[in-house]
């Protein structure tokens, strides 16, 4: 079955089809098994057709971007994972409006706006992942949210269709866009306000600190685990609950901040989930708090 897939998509998609493909190397977990076929595309073409290709065979698909908000089973995945790390990394600039492909890295476009003296995304520092994602996820810190200054996206449909949606036309909250389940991000503009340079850096520089100083950034994991409640976050709850630095397998609920579980090298996923799993019951029943996760968990045991 993987072979007649990805023969079959090799004819209809340019870029690179591949097949059982570790998608560990792909994740900052550095944990998961491998995908039956994997597609790097080459343009927005190419993400039509493949996701043309999955609606009309019924093939299930998921998208992988910078891989820092994903937990993969260690099974892997069954279907097709459309991977659009290193695509669509363009930026530019016209006036005060930023446009960045998806595939660009947080990282990158912080940068890219700061030289620009161009202001509106500092709080965006030190996020990973990519611009897809981040607009997606609605991904934030810091008091600040990428969709603050978001202006356009444009995007494929799970239908294989380009379509162009206005800030207007879409709603955005903690975590969550209105975004299409299933649709491919190709890119996003954003105005922003001209500033002064030298504190756009230095607001860039505090932020980056502060998030060095708070979180385990020197092991790998997949970010935040849980979303915060509201009026509370995440790891004080774990803290609370007496769970910072419990570990099963190679995972450990960091002892730096109780909302990220890190690798310490070899962990499964399974470790992973046992310590979500762990963490969910306990805060239910000592705090008397539902945890959902922010972190996507994809893939088979």
């Amino acid at each position: 079955m993987k072979r007649e897939l990805r023969e079959t998509l090799e004819r209809q998609v340019r870029g690179r089809v591949l097949s059982g493909e570790p998608l560990a190397q792909y994740t900052s977990f550095g944990i998961g098994g491998p995908a039956d076929v994997m597609i790097v595309p080459e343009g927005v073409e190419d993400v039509q057709a493949a996701l043309t290709f999955c609606r009309d065979e019924g093939i299930a698909y998921i998208l992988l971007g910078g891989g820092s908000n994903l937990l993969v089973r260690d099974g892997g995945f069954r279907g097709m994972v459309l991977n659009l790390g290193g695509v669509f990394t363009h930026l530019h600039v016209e006036g005060r409006r930023v446009w960045s492909g998806t595939g660009v890295r947080l990282s990158r476009l912080v940068a890219f706006c700061s030289k620009g003296a161009l202001a509106g995304v500092e709080s965006l520092a030190g996020i990973p992942g990519t611009v897809g994602g981040a607009v997606k996820g609605n991904a934030g810190a810091f008091g600040g949210s990428i969709a603050d200054h978001l202006a356009e996206v444009r995007l494929v449909t799970p239908q294989g269709n380009q379509q162009a949606l206005s800030r207007d036309q879409m709603e955005f909250s903690y975590r969550r866009s209105s975004l299409p389940e299933g649709c491919v991000v190709v890119e996003a503009a954003f105005d922003l306000e001209p500033g002064d340079p030298v504190r756009i850096r230095r607001r860039v520089s505090e932020n980056l600190i502060q998030r060095n100083r708070g979180q385990p950034v020197e092991w790998r994991s997949a970010g935040s685990v849980f979303k915060n409640p509201p009026g509370e976050y995440a790891g004080r709850l774990v803290e609370k609950s007496g769970l910072k630095g419990m570990r099963i397998g190679s995972a450990c609920i960091s002892p730096k901040h109780g909302n990220f579980i890190i690798n310490l090298g070899g962990a499964t996923a399974a470790d992973v989930l046992a310590l979500i799993d762990l963490i969910t019951h306990r805060v239910r029943e000592e705090m008397h708090v539902e945890l959902e996760l922010e972190v996507q968990v994809v893939g088979e045991d």
